[in-house]
């Protein structure tokens, strides 16, 4: 009989902690989306923005936790969305992959032009963007049938090196204010409320896509010794940490800057604006290093979208619903999703090839384009998974079952979280053409966000018709490795 789970107990907490904290790349947000957030929108109170993005999301953690011990999933939303309804969770499992595919993909129009430039700088030797995107592609490849324990401790030391780069520069700002004189305007929360038309809005949303990878945790799962706790602890802790450095460092930005500054010094300095202010403090060979962890940042956030990516295609092989079997039977040597991860690659390969030869700007059109398009996916995806919390929760109360979390976990929390979430996909929508940096006539603010949505509606009514024509295909939706089980209902689902 084929194998149809991952290998068990290979990863302890600090794997799933640098794994959600590698997926955020947070050195990789400070230097490069936090500078647009400022040029784009005006606002100077970021460091609020991304307290306030953490309250919303610690709002949705806690149920989404709960439920994760007793929904084990590499197809962590998809599995749970089956739980609200199987037709529309045949909508969510292509939806969750296609957008973690494209938050991969689109960090190679980042990597490319960046250490191109750099290397190039450094040695004097010309290296291209395609080859640069090409050795990255080769490194996720390998990592992806790689045991995931061993990629973990590569990530873990590359992450471990990022952070401490973040707390070395905060140490050099903060006891150097703009003019001698203490800044606290970013902190001030009215603030928000300030910068262009949608500016808050947008600020917001985008704030939300630097936390994207704060769920994945529960992706891995399957294969983390003592899962349950471990799951909570690594999320908990990437979630502290993250905030931390966010909110800190964008203070410290606006301390060595000046409140009145940073908004004019983000459009005009672009990428550079962190590196500009602490130069004159840490010296050239500092920057150097940091500009190699801004390479090894984007590097590791592609490492963990292509295993994140891997492994939902992984859970939609092992029921055989959406894609072939083949795909869920997992390595017999390294027990990972080795299939997943040479279909992945392949994907990959074919866009940064179509790229090349179309001649197309790969920051603009691929990181940003594919960036954004992804994190607004993960947004509504969490929306509903919200919604099924709220769901399978209030199923189990009526069946008898007597869970140990509070009434705040399993129904107030989500149910508050499904309206926020809601309301940050809708207002990502309105003001989509600030988030992409185009007119608001563009229609590419439309086309973008309209994707999810029209796969959501075309997929889920593909999914009742296969309950109809199929109904023993249709209920091997979000059993995952009991696909095989299909006479046993999921339970909660509705249609």
């Amino acid at each position: 009989m084929a194998l149809t789970a991952l290998r068990p107990d290979q990863l302890r907490t600090v794997h799933p902690t640098v794994f959600i904290m590698s997926s955020q790349a947070p050195w990789t947000v400070l230097v490069g989306v936090v500078t647009t957030m400022w040029a784009v929108t005006h606002i100077t109170a970021v460091p609020w923005a991304f307290l306030v993005v953490a309250g919303v999301i610690g709002m949705y953690l806690p149920g989404y936790l709960a439920m994760s011990k007793r929904v084990v999933n590499p197809g962590a939303a998809y599995g749970m969305i089956a739980h609200l309804s199987r037709s529309i969770a045949l909508a969510a499992g292509p939806i969750c992959y296609l957008a973690y595919m494209a938050l991969q993909v689109g960090l190679y129009g980042m990597i490319g032009p960046f250490v191109s430039g750099r290397v190039t700088d450094w040695t004097g030797l010309h290296v291209t963007t395609l080859q640069v995107q090409l050795i990255a592609w080769l490194i996720v490849l390998i990592s992806g049938l790689t045991r995931i324990k061993v990629t973990g401790w590569f990530v873990a030391l590359l992450m471990l090196a990022e952070v401490a780069l973040v707390v070395v520069f905060d140490a050099f700002l903060i006891p150097h204010p703009y003019q001698g004189h203490p800044q606290f305007g970013t902190l001030d929360p009215t603030h928000l409320l300030g910068g262009t038309g949608g500016g808050a809005a947008t600020t917001m949303c985008i704030a939300f896509l630097a936390y994207v990878g704060i769920e994945s945790g529960v992706v891995m799962a399957s294969e983390t010794r003592n899962r349950a706790r471990a799951t909570v602890r690594a999320t908990t802790t990437a979630m502290i940490i993250i905030t931390g450095l966010y909110s800190v460092t964008t203070w410290a930005i606006s301390q060595a800057a000046g409140d009145d500054n940073v908004v004019h010094r983000a459009q005009t300095e672009t990428q550079q604006f962190l590196f500009n202010l602490a130069r004159p403090y840490v010296g050239p060979v500092v920057i150097d290093v940091a500009n190699a962890l801004f390479g090894t940042s984007v590097l590791i956030a592609l490492i963990t979208f292509a295993l994140i990516s891997n492994r939902y295609l992984f859970a939609g092989g092992r029921e055989r619903v959406w894609v072939p079997r083949r795909i869920g039977q997992p390595s017999v040597r390294n027990g990972v999703p080795a299939a997943a991860a040479l279909v992945q690659a392949v994907i990959a390969l074919v866009v940064i090839l179509i790229w090349y030869l179309a001649g197309w700007d790969p920051v603009v059109t691929l990181f940003y384009y594919f960036g954004t398009g992804g994190g607004f996916t993960v947004m509504l995806l969490f929306a509903l998974t919200s919604l099924s919390v709220f769901v399978f929760f209030r199923r189990r109360r009526r069946a008898g079952e007597h869970d140990t979390e509070s009434v705040a976990v399993r129904a107030v929390l989500p149910l508050v979280a499904f309206v926020l979430l809601s309301a940050m996909v809708v207002l990502s929508v309105i003001n989509y053409d600030m988030m992409l940096g185009v007119p608001a006539d563009d229609p590419l603010r439309w086309i973008i966000p309209g994707i999810p949505f029209t796969l959501l509606v075309v997929l889920s009514v593909a999914g009742i018709v296969l309950r109809r024509v199929r109904p023993g295909t249709w209920m091997r939706i979000g059993l995952g490795e009991h696909a095989d089980l299909a006479a046993a209902p999921t339970e909660g689902a509705l249609a």
